[in-house]
């Protein structure tokens, strides 16, 4: 059943509206809520079963597979400090990050819907400046340069932290299926490129970090989120022509 409520008109946006009732939806809920009865049933022990083999071989996976976007985004997900403030990049930054479990204590936030890399920078660290909290962006490459002037202002704060996957370009367009055997993919799809970060880095008084592999990420992660005179970003370098294939076929492992 797909029920429309309020008061005004009812939009069938997925051509399957059985009811429009029309009433506050407030006082349908509360109404609502107070009919209810209990029943037995194995719903959430059936689907919990689910979870847990699904989280089992999700584990299996990660220990089998060489380092690319998908075990980087799991080791850096799985060490945020409670309580940060999480501004997640478009595109593949969000797809990869809710494959992961996150601290409940976080606040996340994306610039999600519109489909764009525009203002993801700058959307974070406006956000920071008014945030009781420390915060983290996380960002894809291509996402960090389109808006590299948002590092370009006076109120970055010190305890403001960047991590940017740099596959060397748009890594979204080799997962999601259409040019990537056409002849000007690389150029004009993927964007390829060699800039570097740490020289933007320099320019904008933030210190770089860099991994290139899990040993060097943990390392770096040992320190990425302590105190400092200045913002930090680190760089987390993986292969481009790699990554796909391990999220493709994680897909079809834990299936």
């Amino acid at each position: 059943h797909h029920w429309h409520i309020n008061n005004k008109k009812a939009y069938d946006t997925f051509f399957s509206l059985s009811k429009h009732i029309k009433t506050d939806e407030n006082w349908f809920f509360e109404n609502l809520f107070k009919q209810r009865s209990e029943v037995q049933s194995n719903y959430f022990s059936k689907w919990d079963e689910v979870k847990q083999k699904y989280e089992s071989r999700r584990k299996t996976y990660l220990s089998e597979i060489p380092f690319t976007d998908f075990l980087a985004f799991q080791t850096i997900c799985s060490g945020i400090p409670k309580n940060y403030q999480l501004h997640l990049a478009n595109s593949s930054t969000v797809r990869y990050a809710q494959l992961f479990d996150l601290d409940p204590s976080l606040k996340v936030y994306c610039n999600r819907g519109t489909s764009g890399i525009d203002g993801s920078t700058s959307t974070a660290i406006g956000s920071s400046i008014h945030s009781v909290n420390p915060t983290l962006l996380i960002t894809g490459d291509l996402s960090f340069f389109y808006d590299s002037n948002g590092l370009w202002n006076s109120y970055k704060r010190n305890d403001l932290r960047i991590v940017v996957i740099n596959n060397g370009g748009g890594g979204i367009f080799r997962i999601l299926p259409g040019m990537e055997n056409s002849q000007n993919f690389e150029t004009y799809f993927e964007t390829v490129q060699d800039l570097e970060l740490q020289k933007l880095c320099a320019l904008f008084n933030i210190n770089h970090l860099e991994a290139v592999d899990k040993k060097t990420l943990n390392t770096a992660l040992s320190t990425f989120y302590l105190p400092s005179n200045s913002p930090v970003l680190l760089e987390v370098k993986t292969p481009r022509l790699l990554n796909d294939k391990i999220l493709l076929t994680y897909f079809d492992f834990i299936s």
